[in-house]
């Protein structure tokens, strides 16, 4: 191997840490509008879908909790504003989690954020220059594509009837004067799945250019120009024997870091340590409602924030900050044998 490859190989290894997370979160949102997830049945951009089963042993479901149902919307602001409106709960917990394109917690409503009374919002894409409606509060997106993760609380299966006609109350509606449909994700030159690190690159191409970051990020961005992702056409498709290589090595090496950190983070937990409470302090760069602008909560090194986010989309994608809730987790049992069987 030359010590080009190694170096290409290198920053592929970068740009997977780097894009892991987008790549994750816009292939889950893909997943939800043609399969849904567990309870929760597809739908289309723009529109609430809503989960109507709480956790039972006898039934897996991975979207479902012992006490909240759950709701997921996948926004594309594309088109223009969205008004979102909230029912009045009567004091019940909810949150509403709202998610960059990126995976960045970027604003939380409900009953620690904003309460629980009725509201609306109106749902801003970037550059959105128009008037507010009256009694509404402004949330300013920054990516034209985002989720907004709903979780209501529940008191068990006499309780859910009420859940769901709070959740059917929960309404997006488009607040857009223009006549263009939103363009929804951007599609890619098509990648045999045998490829899986040029069909990743790829979409990682397409993906930092409909989608893009913060101006700290973008500058940064500019150092994967070797590796073909600022390209406005895709060299995947038949790239040289130099840069292929360096891709499929450099995804195996981003991936094994991910892995790494993520059994560290593992570990501290084990040891007596709550990684959890921190496990999504990535975001330094937009906070809109509900958000704490606020040290204790932003991990302000960017190449730590950065694996952060990757180990966070890999094990917890769309977790939220700790100040919103406390993710207890049990790898072991009191005779230390693992969930997956064996001893710890």
């Amino acid at each position: 191997m030359t010590d080009g490859t190694t170096d290409l190989q290198a920053l592929a290894a970068e740009a997977y840490i780097y894009g892991y997370p987008m790549v994750r979160n816009l292939d889950e949102v893909d997943r939800l509008a043609r399969k849904g997830m567990g309870s929760v049945p597809p739908a289309p951009a723009n529109e609430f879908s809503h989960g109507s089963r709480l956790a039972d042993p006898a039934v897996p479901a991975a979207d479902a909790d012992r006490d909240t149902l759950c709701s997921i919307a996948h926004l594309d602001l594309s088109g223009g504003a969205l008004l979102l409106t909230v029912p009045d709960t009567g004091g019940r917990y909810y949150v509403l989690q709202f998610v960059d394109a990126w995976t960045n917690n970027f604003a939380y409503v409900g009953r620690r954020a904003t309460g629980t009374g009725e509201a609306s919002y109106l749902l801003t894409p970037p550059g959105w220059d128009e008037e507010v409606p009256p009694g509404a509060t402004r949330i300013s997106v920054p990516t034209d594509a985002a989720v907004i993760v709903g979780r209501w609380a529940c008191a068990g299966p006499d309780d859910v009837a009420a859940v769901r006609a709070l959740q059917e109350d929960t309404l997006l509606e488009p607040y857009w004067t223009a006549t263009e449909e939103p363009r929804g994700l951007p599609t890619h030159t098509y990648i045999s799945d045998d490829e899986p690190a040029l069909l990743f690159y790829e979409k990682l191409r397409t993906r930092m250019a409909a989608f893009p970051p913060a101006p700290a990020e973008a500058t940064y961005q500019q150092r994967f120009a070797p590796l073909g992702l600022l390209d406005a056409e895709s060299p995947y498709t038949h790239p040289g024997p130099e840069l292929a290589e360096a891709l499929r090595e450099g995804l195996a090496e981003g991936n094994a870091k991910i892995e790494h950190a993520a059994s560290e983070e593992a570990a501290e937990g084990r040891d007596g340590g709550r990684p959890g409470d921190h496990a999504h302090d990535y975001n330094a760069d937009h906070f809109e409602v509900g958000t704490l602008k606020d040290p204790e909560w932003i991990r302000t090194d960017r190449d730590s924030a950065r694996l952060l986010r990757a180990v966070s989309a890999h094990t917890a994608l769309w977790g939220m900050h700790g100040y919103e809730t406390a993710y207890a987790t049990a790898r072991t049992d009191a005779e230390g044998l693992s969930a997956a069987g064996g001893r710890s």
